[in-house]
């Protein structure tokens, strides 16, 4: 017979309610750098052609955490949760999922790591699909969304799907890596761990790398960013992210995902020099 666990805890522990919400810009206490970065770049996109839209990125995160959770109970307890990722992820879970605009959130996740706990055990306890379906959900944030998922946006209405395609109309991402033991000019797995689901990245040396985005910014487009520890050999980890969002001085503007109190309101500069050392992969518009 099945059985529904019950947690014997409020749900403040994971999430705030939107009067206490936090800059839309401060992943807070979570890991999902890359969906934040990511985010901005299509945010800044849409932009130039007029759009000005704020993205939710509790959205995207709620999803991967959903997957996650339901791909554990499959599969079992030796798989976690985590909302560690890369960019080629938010790309992928927005075509999937699409988008929402910011204003739909009703709350957010607080601290993402207690919350990944919690949906670890859920996946290990719950006997049948429809309960952990349903915990899940009481666990994650929720949006003010109607029943077939319908919202209103300057008059319109949409769905998420239809909301994603509106937004990342003509918006067509390509990711690069530089790793000297896989062929140049090829794409390749990224073997870090954050990307698990196995997405490929274009392998390129890392001076043409710098050189393409250099060339992005020029042209007025942004560019997402995760950086890492590489080595003689060209190894990397994967860090952070943020987006790229332009030049000064010779060095790239970026854009972090800390809130306003970080840095330069938000921003910081890097050097070229850093970016060679410190790229793990980026992530290009294509024109």
């Amino acid at each position: 017979m099945a059985f529904l666990l019950t947690f014997q805890f409020p749900l403040t522990l994971f999430l705030s309610s939107c009067q206490q919400q936090r800059a839309r810009d401060d992943q807070g206490r979570t890991s999902a750098c890359w969906i934040y970065a990511m985010l901005e770049c299509i945010e800044r996109e849409a932009a130039l052609r007029g759009d000005s839209v704020q993205l939710s990125r509790q959205w995207l995160m709620a999803k991967e955490l959903q997957e996650q959770t339901q791909w554990m109970y499959f599969k079992g307890k030796e798989n976690s949760i985590s909302l560690r990722g890369v960019g080629p992820e938010a790309i992928r879970l927005i075509k999937h999922y699409g988008l929402i605009p910011y204003q739909n959130e009703k709350n957010e996740i607080v601290n993402s790591r207690v919350l990944e706990r919690k949906l670890a055990l859920l996946a290990e306890q719950t006997r049948d699909l429809e309960s952990l379906q349903e915990q899940v959900k009481e666990l994650l944030p929720r949006f003010t969304l109607s029943p077939h998922n319908a919202f209103y946006y300057l008059s319109m209405r949409y769905n998420p799907h239809q909301f994603a395609e509106s937004i990342m109309y003509c918006q067509h991402w390509r990711f690069y890596a530089s790793v000297p033991y896989h062929s140049y000019g090829n794409p390749f797995v990224l073997e870090v761990p954050d990307n698990y689901n196995r997405h490929e990245f274009i392998n390129l040396p890392i001076d043409d790398l710098t050189a393409m985005v250099t060339a992005s910014l020029k042209a007025g487009h942004a560019v997402y960013w995760e950086t890492g520890n590489r080595t003689r050999d060209g190894l990397t980890t994967s860090n952070h992210a943020m987006a790229i969002v332009g030049m000064k001085d010779g060095k790239f503007v970026c854009k972090n995902s800390y809130g306003k109190e970080w840095g330069n309101n938000g921003y910081c500069l890097v050097s070229i020099d850093h970016f060679k050392n410190h790229t793990c992969n980026v992530g290009i518009l294509e024109e």
